[in-house]
């Protein structure tokens, strides 16, 4: 998708792209999201619905303690953490955007289920689930369907966040070439809308995968905040 926010790359290599079959885990999943939990649920439990082991979650928890020690983040907590790791950028935008996808059933704040639970998407989810994560995060308005409107504040947010420190300076007309890319590479009936189905298998086609060492990913902010 490029653009430095969901930052994808490129992969020569074989990858298998069959469908993914919906399993028990994320039944586990749907219900633990489902809920709203003041404290975590037990480690075991976690452990099931998570592809993290006991000694992560714990090492998860700890941080995320001590960043939110009641045990809840709200739209802004979760700015202000932003504002520490980038004093000179604008976290506004960004970390409103952000923090509606962890809270995705809109109870107003997250909790460490929902965020350990997000992490295991990203850290470790299947291709599918990590492209269906970071459509939801583009479609800011929960349409079911992206627009430039929706890549244009989404990627404006992350340069607002990141401030002076973005070298080469970009400006509107950049970003806009972008989004003009994205749209005649997915939209091929110039719908002027992107649905999720065209979303991964405009990746799939062109062998995009995440690159998870790339430090432009919204999850990789939250797990240097939180380890």
């Amino acid at each position: 998708m490029g653009a430095n926010v969901v930052a994808l790359s490129h992969r020569h290599s074989s990858l298998n792209f069959g469908r993914r079959k919906r399993t028990a885990r994320d039944a586990q999943l749907d219900v633990l999201l489902s809920r709203r939990f003041q404290h975590p649920r037990s480690i075991e439990e976690i452990m099931k619905c998570t592809r993290f082991s006991k000694s992560e979650i714990r090492l998860l928890y700890r941080s995320f303690k001590q960043q939110c020690p009641g045990g809840n983040v709200s739209e802004e907590r979760l700015r202000a953490i932003y504002v520490q790791f980038f004093p000179q950028g604008n976290a506004v935008k960004y970390a409103r955007y952000l923090f509606s996808v962890i809270d995705r059933n809109h109870k107003g704040t997250f909790t460490f289920d929902d965020y350990i639970l997000t992490l295991s998407i990203l850290c470790r989810g299947t291709i599918d689930e990590k492209l269906r994560w970071i459509f939801r995060f583009y479609d800011i308005n929960s349409e079911g369907y992206l627009t430039r409107e929706d890549l244009r504040d989404v990627i404006s947010s992350l340069y607002d966040l990141l401030g002076p420190s973005v070298q080469p300076n970009i400006d509107e007309r950049h970003i806009q070439q972008h989004i003009d890319d994205v749209f005649y590479g997915i939209d091929s009936m110039h719908s002027e809308q992107i649905t999720v189905e065209d979303f991964i298998a405009y990746c799939k086609r062109v062998s995009i995968i995440i690159n998870i060492e790339i430090n432009f990913l919204p999850y990789l902010y939250l797990k240097k905040i939180y380890i």
